[in-house]
């Protein structure tokens, strides 16, 4: 918000060096669903990068691909169970009257 000019003065002159409130750093949201999908999207690219590995040789540990395989699935249903919610909810309010 633009600061008024004081009764009589000049009118403030905004810096030059100044940043728009609206760019934000790369990566940075405010949003939580968008944090939790950008998760789960990483989730499961570790999980296909883990199970490559494991294919072709590269990592020998079966137990550590099978728990990012799990921690993924568990990061997946996490969000379709958000996502849900969130539908159910803007379906309730489409069905209230005022």
């Amino acid at each position: 918000m633009a600061a008024l000019p004081p009764i009589g003065g000049s009118p403030p002159v905004a810096p030059t060096t100044a940043v728009s409130p609206n760019k934000k750093s790369e990566g940075a949201s405010d949003n939580p669903f968008e944090k939790l999908l950008t998760e789960t999207v990483q989730d499961q690219k570790s999980s296909e990068a883990a199970v490559a590995d494991l294919v072709a040789g590269k990592n020998d540990n079966v137990q550590q691909v099978v728990m990012q395989v799990v921690k993924s699935e568990m990061s997946f249903q996490l969000f379709m169970e958000v996502r849900n919610q969130l539908i159910e909810s803007y379906n309730e309010l489409m069905r209230m009257q005022f």
